[in-house]
């Protein structure tokens, strides 16, 4: 365990392109060519005092983009080799606050985008260079700091799978929808109002943890605020934006001071979203009464709970604390492709090649639905690809990342991590607080749901969208809650 004066240091840097980008986070390509909010990237390094405790330091850096592709991180770590040489670069850790209005860097399922239009090659370059140079600046302004963190509560994610007391794959009229999802008792974003609904499936998490920073005379520097939400509220604009944590980032910064660095992380909400699933006039009238947007909401209900917890965790500030840094590559069991899904697939992507290119009269139009297939047929495809490829190897690899800051822990996932898991881990870690952060980089990203998800399929629990499954899942909870208390339990052999 290293312990000794802790050395903090912050950077960020604006990742807005100034070209038209397609937009990741839909079915159909998006287009944007005006921006309506700045994406940006915002990093926290941290270190002891002594430069042989470097194998503990950490550079955490959360990023407004849709996901962290594998290909983004390796080039992160390459180019901030390049420009920080005294930094382990396996130490850094990327995550996406999963704004569905941020550009395309990689793993897309779209089609070539038109001419005038940057590439998302192109764009990974340019949105790596600016993560490694906000990396690299976080590091080298290290400086003795003190931190303090707290929990609150934020109203902010609610469940988005509605649960039903039939079958839905049953009802007349049903269609499958290869290559999109499979359907049973469940829904994403189903009708709450049909007569056969049950319930909202899973757990909300309205815990909100906060990680404040200071510098050597105590003033406010920076905060990691970690939510069970991902940045979606409008996630179905054609324009660049960080959704809800752009307000938040104002709203904070009104009363804290402009330099403030927010560093914002999603915790496990892969059955989650800002969405009301019901209720949803009145609170449509709640916003209309207010006079404010549902994002400006969403920002109030955060500053709201930074304000309470900051009030009282700014009294307990340490700068001598352990900091530990682990990592390691672990093997998940994948979610198997049956013989008998294999078929239907293979069927249902024949169908889609027979229907032929769009004829509609606007060009948007047709750019929405020739893309939308494409996407059906190659996420098809990739069943059957997958198929072959589980006869060979039955596992998934992750890198878990788990980080302490004295009594509290972080603790990295590449998934859409359904709820449930992370609950298991915060509630068995030996930590005070412990940070679960979900879709950061290092292995497959896609959802991972529950064994109650799976059961009632629809998009988030079929095989379309799960790489890894439940069985995976607990192995995961395993895996994290045993590098946590190895680290504790360290402190108790010291």
């Amino acid at each position: 365990m290293k312990s000794g004066k802790i050395l903090i240091g912050w950077s960020s840097r604006d990742v807005t392109p100034e070209k038209p980008v397609n937009l990741r986070g839909q079915f159909h390509m998006r287009i944007a060519r005006t921006v309506k909010d700045p994406v940006t990237v915002t990093a926290l390094a941290v270190s002891t005092g002594k430069s042989k405790d470097a194998e503990s330091s950490f550079i955490w850096v959360s990023c407004d983009t849709v996901a962290i592709p594998d290909s983004v991180l390796e080039m992160s770590r390459k180019k901030l080799g390049k420009l920080a040489k005294d930094f382990p670069v396996k130490n850094l850790v990327l995550n996406a606050t999963h704004t569905h209005t941020a550009p395309e860097s990689g793993g897309s399922w779209h089609p070539p985008v038109p001419r005038g239009v940057m590439k998302s090659e192109e764009y990974a370059e340019f949105f790596t260079d600016k993560v490694a140079e906000a990396a690299a600046e976080s590091w080298k302004k290290r400086k003795h700091g003190f931190i303090s963190w707290g929990m609150g509560y934020a109203q902010i994610g609610h469940g988005r799978r509605a649960v039903y007391f039939d079958d839905l794959s049953k009802r007349p009229g049903f269609k499958e929808a290869p290559g999109t999802k499979t359907e049973k008792t469940a829904k994403m974003y189903g009708n709450t109002g049909d007569d056969k609904f049950d319930c909202i499936e899973g757990y909300a998490d309205h815990s909100t943890h906060f990680l404040f920073t200071f510098d050597a005379k105590k003033k406010l520097t920076g905060a990691v605020i970690n939510i069970a939400c991902t940045a979606q509220e409008t996630e179905g604009i054609n324009e660049i934006s960080a959704d809800f944590w752009h307000e938040a980032r104002i709203a904070l910064r009104k009363q804290y001071g402009k330099n403030l660095f927010v560093l914002a992380q999603c915790s496990a909400a892969g059955g989650l979203s800002p969405h009301l699933m019901f209720n949803k006039k009145a609170g449509q009238r709640m916003l209309e009464m207010k006079g404010i947007s549902s994002r400006q909401e969403i920002a109030n209900r955060i500053k709201a709970a930074f304000d309470d917890v900051f009030s009282w965790a700014s009294k307990d500030m340490k700068d001598n604390v352990a900091v530990e840094h682990v990592s390691e590559t672990i093997k998940l069991p994948r979610r198997m492709i049956t013989k008998e899904e294999y078929l239907k697939v293979k069927k249902g992507l024949l169908e889609l090649e027979k229907i032929q290119p769009s004829k509609a009269p606007d060009e948007n139009a047709r750019l929405i639905e020739d893309s939308v297939l494409f996407a059906r047929k190659g996420r098809c495809q990739h069943i059957l690809d997958r198929y072959e490829e589980q006869k060979k190897n039955r596992n998934c690899e992750m890198e878990l990342h788990v980080i302490r800051l004295d009594d509290i822990a972080l603790a990295s996932n590449v998934f859409e991590l359904f709820i449930d898991y992370g609950i298991r881990m915060q509630a068995r870690s030996p930590a005070t607080q412990t940070f679960v952060v979900q879709l950061c980089g290092g292995g497959q990203a896609s959802y991972l749901p529950t064994k109650l998800a799976e059961e009632g399929e629809s998009y988030s629990a079929c095989i379309y969208c799960n790489e890894v499954g439940s069985e995976g899942g607990d192995v995961l909870v395993e895996k994290t809650v045993n590098m946590i208390k190895s680290i504790w339990e360290k402190e108790k052999q010291k």
